[in-house]
C-alpha cells in the first residue's frame, strides 16, 4: 500500500511539475510579466514559480522515497548475469552520458539543447512585444513621486491625469504596482494614462524606454546565447557590417556563432564586450 502510494505521489506530482515547466517556458521576462501584471489560469508568474518550487522540492522528496523503496530493483538493473552488482553496464553509462550531455549542452549551447533555449527565448521576446517593457526594472514597486523623478516625468500632470482618469490617490508615495491594483489596472496603463497629459515628452520616453531595453538586455542577460545573426536581428544591426567589424578584428565567423564564442575568439572577458564593439 505504502510503495504504491508513493508511486502515484510521484507521478501526479511530476506531471503537475511538467505543467508548471511548460508554462514557465513560455511566460515573459519578469519585468514584463510584473510591468503587465501578466497571469494564466488567473495565476501569476511569481505565483506560477512559487508553485513549480514546491512541486520541485516535493517531487524530489518523493522520488528519494520511491528509490530506496525499490533500491533492490535498481541495483538489479545494474548487475550483469552473474549477479555481481557492477556500474560497467551499457545502460548505466548511456543513462549517464544522455543526462551529462543534456547538462552541459545547456550551458555551452549545443544543439538541440540550443534550440530549445531559443524557443524560450522567441516566446519572451513576443511577451515584450504585447506587452511592452518597463521603464526600469521593478518600476512597478516604486512610489510615483519616486517613479516619475526617475522618468523625467511632471508629477503633478502625472496626478491630474490619474485623478482626470477617475482613479484614487492617496498618496504620491503609493507605489505604481499599489495604484494600478486598487484601479484594476497593469501597471503599464497607470503609466499609459500618466503619459496623456504630457505629449511633450511621450516620444522622449519611448527613445528612454528603448534605450533603457538595450541597455538591461545588452547587459550580459542572455545574449551569450544568441547568435550573431538573432543579435542583429534584435537591435536592429546590418549582419554583414558586424560580420566585417569582427573580421576587421581578426576574427572569421559565420552567422550561426553565438555571442559567447565571439567573445571566446576574440579573447574578451564577457559577451558585453562584444556589445561594445559592434556598437561604437
Amino acid at each position: 500500500m505504502f510503495r504504491k502510494i508513493t508511486s502515484l505521489t510521484s507521478f501526479f506530482s511530476f506531471i503537475t511539475l511538467i505543467i508548471t515547466s511548460l508554462v514557465l517556458y513560455v511566460v515573459p521576462q519578469g519585468r514584463v510579466a510584473y510591468w503587465a501584471d501578466w497571469s494564466m489560469l488567473g495565476l501569476s508568474k511569481e505565483q506560477w514559480g512559487d508553485m513549480h518550487i514546491c512541486l520541485g522540492v516535493f517531487f524530489l522528496t518523493v522520488s528519494m522515497l520511491h528509490i530506496w523503496l525499490n533500491w533492490k530493483l535498481i541495483i538489479a538493473y545494474l548487475k550483469k548475469k552473474t549477479g555481481e552488482a557492477v556500474f560497467t553496464s551499457p545502460a548505466f553509462f548511456i543513462s549517464l552520458f544522455l543526462t551529462l550531455f543534456v547538462s552541459i549542452g545547456a550551458l555551452t549551447g549545443l544543439p538541440p539543447m540550443r534550440q530549445v533555449l531559443e524557443f524560450s527565448r522567441y516566446f519572451q521576446a513576443k511577451g515584450e512585444a504585447k506587452y511592452g517593457v518597463p521603464p526600469y526594472g521593478h518600476a512597478e514597486l516604486s512610489p510615483l513621486d519616486i517613479f516619475c523623478k526617475r522618468t523625467g516625468l511632471d508629477l503633478e500632470k502625472a496626478v491630474n491625469s490619474l485623478k482626470n482618469a477617475g482613479l484614487e490617490l492617496e498618496s504620491t508615495k503609493e507605489t505604481i504596482k499599489s495604484i494600478a491594483a486598487n484601479a484594476g489596472l497593469t501597471p503599464k496603463e497607470v503609466h499609459d494614462l500618466i503619459l496623456k497629459d504630457q505629449p511633450e515628452h511621450d516620444s522622449s520616453m519611448n527613445k528612454a524606454n528603448m534605450n533603457s531595453k538595450q541597455h538591461s538586455e545588452q547587459s550580459g542577460a542572455g545574449i551569450g546565447r544568441m547568435s550573431i545573426e538573432q543579435y542583429c536581428a534584435k537591435y536592429n544591426l546590418n549582419l554583414n557590417t558586424a560580420l566585417d567589424i569582427l573580421r576587421e578584428n581578426g576574427v572569421v565567423v559565420d552567422k550561426k556563432t553565438t555571442i559567447k564564442e565571439i567573445a571566446g575568439a576574440l579573447g574578451l572577458d564577457s559577451p558585453r564586450a562584444v556589445s561594445s564593439l559592434l556598437n561604437p
